[in-house]
């Protein structure tokens, strides 16, 4: 991350210079180039719960958000968009007709929002032509209201008209069980269980005095039998029994009829008081046997003729045993009818009060429907999609913003890797540990640093108190060069560098300066025969020079120049050709350095870049000590590195590296820079 920022910082300036021009650019084409964009929405609103005009005791309110999210899923339902592109006009609009697949469209652009408020659905659509994204809109909100809304509605109707037929027959049914009862109420004389009861035990009762009665029948019968029997073993007519009516062997013949016919006679009284009708089938029965029982106890039946036919007591008797038998028969079997009628009539009464029951909820259930068919939707409509007016320029904005942030990121990413890629040096601690150079010494950078040191609210650097830190910073060069030069000996120093405005011609000038402030004879030899500069520091002409020295054109003393620093003789470059450098290549130099340090103490030559020519590399193999520039932010660790070993590989005295621009923030460094030094005696340094 540090050496990014530390990349930006580098290069900051013309990062921004092409990232903010280029980014404009671009925002402003995508700006001109994007269509108008319209936007069109129509609302509707979901109420939290479900209307209701009475309490409902059937279901609870379905969960809010289930329900607002079912009805966005509703309305971007293939039946519903299906629906909406059926409706006049929408297939054909501009915006749809040459769609090939409307409805996966209208799936990917029909937005539907709920920003404004959880209850308001909005149905917006964005487009070019104002008047199809109205229509469109319209379309499918209208489609989505027929097809749910109002089919909900529709389907609460039909459900109430289904229940309202399932009351119908459960109520036919009710009728039917009721007429079943109504029935079974007749035949039994009544509809209520318990006289039913009791008419069973009437019945029981009656059917027990007819058993009784018949056991007695039986009995006399037996008697009778038992009578004849005696009368026929002695000889006697059995038919002498009937000489006298009302008697027996035993006296017991007649005693029954004559009982019975007793009762007979009280029962035709009390029908006759009563009921005043002689032609009631009761009243018959009781005559017709009142005229059986007479006919036994006077020994004669009456016939249809006027003639008398005999009638013996066990004539009488069993005929009226076969008269019981068939009463009891008769009465059983009407006991048992109902019995079974009493089963069906309690079973009917269960089912009919289940039936009732089950009629009165659903009669209840079928008005709170009805009711409920006049609540409000739970969806209505709050406003319909109107034709827009103004442009939508939210997208266009977006999209040029967008554009600019990515093209300028882009640029200043682009610039920040490249200058991260490069490997430059970015502090003194790079010179050791990335290139294995010693440090001799540096020389101030002339700014303040800044913000991030991107040169932002720096406050102005004073020019003559630079001027004394590089003063000072070349005399500390010079003090640790004195240690590894013999003081008795003149000495040559080559100054050179990995590639251009590594500053090195700052550093041979300052180098000079310095050499002659202490009072040694010092000569400044511009030896950058491609690209001459040292002139320009030290105030002096281009030529004649070295090179016209070279050719045989001119003397030593002719070249030489002299400086306002005293001690200080600065030698030109001159102007170069090729002869120059073939001169300059049959010894490398080691005659001129030779002549040169026989005049002067010091002899420090300024040479071309070691990577891109040769006369640096040739030069270097004659001086006594070789130094290498370097700069801050801008000399490449690599080309430090290929510069190192080349002249490691020649043997050639490489002592370190002098770095230019190392310090950023100056107050770091201000003490002793404001003392008061003759200028005259400092070269006016300006970077290379």
């Amino acid at each position: 991350m540090w050496g990014l920022l530390d990349a930006f910082r580098r290069r900051w300036v013309p990062a921004l210079a092409v990232a903010l021009p280029a980014a404009v650019l671009a925002a402003a084409l995508i700006w001109e180039l994007l269509p108008p964009n319209y936007e069109s929405s129509a609302y509707l609103q979901v109420h939290q719960y479900e209307q209701v005009l009475m309490k409902a005791t059937d279901k609870g309110t379905a969960e809010f958000e289930t329900y607002r999210d079912s009805q966005i899923s509703f309305m971007k339902s293939r039946p519903v968009l299906l629906e909406a592109l059926r409706k006049e006009g929408v297939r054909t609009c501009r915006t749809l007709r040459d769609v090939d697949h409307p409805v996966q469209w209208l799936r990917k652009y029909l937005e539907i929002k709920t920003d404004r408020s959880p209850e308001i659905l909005e149905i917006s659509l964005q487009g070019r032509y104002p008047e199809d994204l109205a229509l469109i809109v319209n379309a499918v909100k209208d489609a989505y209201l027929d097809r749910v809304v109002y089919n909900e509605k529709q389907d609460r109707i039909e459900s109430l008209q289904k229940l309202k037929e399932t009351y119908r027959r459960l109520d036919q049914k009710l009728r039917e069980h009721q007429d079943r009862i109504d029935s079974l109420a007749r035949e039994l004389g009544t509809g209520s269980p318990e006289n039913a009861a009791v008419s069973q035990q009437q019945y029981q009762m009656a059917l027990r005095d007819l058993r009784r009665e018949l056991q007695e029948i039986n009995t006399q019968i037996r008697d009778e039998l038992t009578a004849r029997e005696y009368l026929r073993e002695r000889g006697l007519p059995v038919d002498s029994l009937t000489a006298v009516p009302g008697t027996g062997t035993n006296g017991s013949l007649t005693s029954g009829p004559r009982q019975r016919l007793a009762e007979v006679r009280r029962q035709i009284r009390a029908f006759e008081t009563q009921l005043r009708r002689p032609d009631h089938p009761d009243l018959e029965a009781l005559r017709e046997e009142e005229r059986t029982l007479v006919a036994a106890l006077t020994g004669l039946e009456q016939s249809g003729s006027s003639s008398s036919v005999p009638l013996s007591p066990l004539a009488w008797l069993e005929r009226r045993r076969d008269r019981l038998e068939q009463e009891i028969e008769e009465l059983t079997e009407e006991l048992e009818r109902l019995g079974n009628n009493m089963v069906l009539l309690n079973r009917e009464r269960s089912d009919i009060v289940l039936l009732e029951k089950q009629r009165d909820e659903m009669r209840m259930e079928i008005e709170r429907k009805e009711i409920e068919l006049n609540a409000p939707d739970r969806v209505r409509e709050i406003d319909a999609a109107n034709v827009p007016e103004q442009e939508d320029q939210k997208k266009r904005i977006q999209l040029s913003t967008l554009a600019f942030l990515g093209v300028f990121s882009l640029i200043v990413s682009g610039f920040t890797l490249f200058e991260w890629f490069s490997y430059r040096i970015t502090a003194a601690a790079d010179v050791t540990r990335q290139t294995g150079l010693r440090l001799i010494g540096s020389i101030p950078s002339p700014d303040r640093g800044g913000l991030l040191g991107l040169g932002i609210f720096a406050s102005p650097v004073d020019p003559k108190e630079w001027q004394q830190a590089v003063v000072e910073s070349m005399d500390v060069v010079r003090t640790c060069l004195l240690r590894h030069i013999d003081p008795s000996r003149p000495a040559s120093i080559l100054i050179t560098s990995a590639s251009a405005n590594e500053g090195k011609t700052t550093v041979s000038c300052q180098l000079a300066a310095s050499m002659a402030r202490i009072g040694r004879r010092t000569v400044m030899v511009d030896c950058d025969f491609r690209r001459p500069s040292a002139h320009e520091l030290l105030n002096g002409q281009r030529g004649p020079g070295l090179s016209e020295f070279l050719r045989g054109q001119a003397d030593l003393h002719t070249i030489c120049q002299t400086t306002q620093t005293e001690n200080l003789t600065f030698i030109p470059a001159g102007q170069v050709d090729q002869r120059t450098l073939q001169a300059l290549s049959r010894d490398g130099g080691r005659s001129l350095i030779s002549r040169l340090k026989a005049e002067f103490d010091f002899v420090i030559i300024d040479t071309s870049p070691v990577l891109f020519v040769a006369e640096p590399s040739m030069l270097a193999q004659n001086a006594d000590i070789v130094l290498l520039s370097t700069r801050k932010d801008y000399s490449r660790i690599p080309y430090v590195v290929r510069t190192r070993d080349a002249l490691l590989s020649l043997h050639v005295p490489l002592l370190g590296a002098i770095m230019v621009g190392c310090d950023s923030d100056l107050q770091r460094q201000t003490y002793g820079y404001r003392q008061q030094i003759d200028p005259a005696a400092a070269v006016t340094a300006v970077p290379n």
